[in-house]
Order: structure tokens, then C-alpha cells, then sequence
């Protein structure tokens, strides 16, 4: 019987300590990127913000479930910057909360809970002042 000359012994690629380094070095980027996130998604220009007009301006505080991260904040922030008659947004992602300043004539409550809601995230409270 003859032998086939077959190279049994080889070994893939999949199956090497290189392969094994480039996935670790991939699951490492990917678990760390809530920290390095926003230097990712900034932003070119400057944020849309209403001009803060000389009426009264209601503020509302808004508190938020699911942000973990800067980039969480700034997801929202940037939602709720576009309603019109929003002139000032705080969010903290450490709080759970946003604080919004708006003029009531062009913009509601339901509005901004509609746009936080839009991002993926859950508004469960909000205080008027």
C-alpha cells in the first residue's frame, strides 16, 4: 500500500497563537469602547441650539433609564437639541437624568420625551419648573 504524501501535520491559520492574539486584541477594543466612544462621534460642527430668546423659558428635568456612557449623553443630547425652542441641554449619564430649558410656545414635554424615547432610551420621569 502506498503512502497519499499527504501533509497531515499542517496547521490553519484559525488554529495558530496569532489568530488567538488578533481576536483577544479585537474582544479588548470592543469591551473597552464605551470609554473611547465619544472621540469617535464627535461632532464637526457646532450643536444645533435654539438662540435663547427673552420670554420665559420653562426648564424640565428629565430622568432617563439604559444611558451608560458619554456617548449616551451625547446620543441624546443631540436629539433633544433639535426640537425647536430648546435653548439649553445638560444630560449625565451618571444621574440618569437631562435638564432641558424651552420656550413651551414651540415645544412641549411630550416632544422631548417623544425624541429621548426615539434614541433608544426610556424616559421615566419628568419635573416641569
Amino acid at each position: 500500500m502506498k503512502d497519499c504524501a499527504c501533509d497531515t501535520n499542517k496547521t490553519f491559520f484559525w488554529q495558530t497563537k496569532g489568530f488567538l492574539g488578533i481576536v483577544t486584541g479585537t474582544a479588548l477594543l470592543l469591551l473597552t469602547l464605551p470609554s473611547y466612544s465619544k472621540l469617535l462621534y464627535q461632532e464637526k460642527g457646532k450643536e444645533v441650539l435654539q438662540p435663547v430668546q427673552t420670554e420665559p423659558q420653562k426648564v424640565a428635568y428629565v430622568t432617563i433609564k439604559g444611558m451608560s456612557c458619554e456617548s449616551c449623553e451625547h446620543h441624546i443630547k443631540k436629539e433633544v437639541a433639535k426640537l425647536k425652542g430648546v435653548s439649553a441641554v445638560d444630560v449625565s449619564y451618571q444621574k440618569g437624568a437631562a435638564t432641558v430649558k424651552f420656550d413651551s410656545k414651540k415645544t412641549s414635554i411630550d416632544d422631548i420625551k417623544k425624541a429621548v424615547d426615539a434614541t433608544g432610551y426610556k424616559v421615566t420621569g419628568t419635573k416641569t419648573l
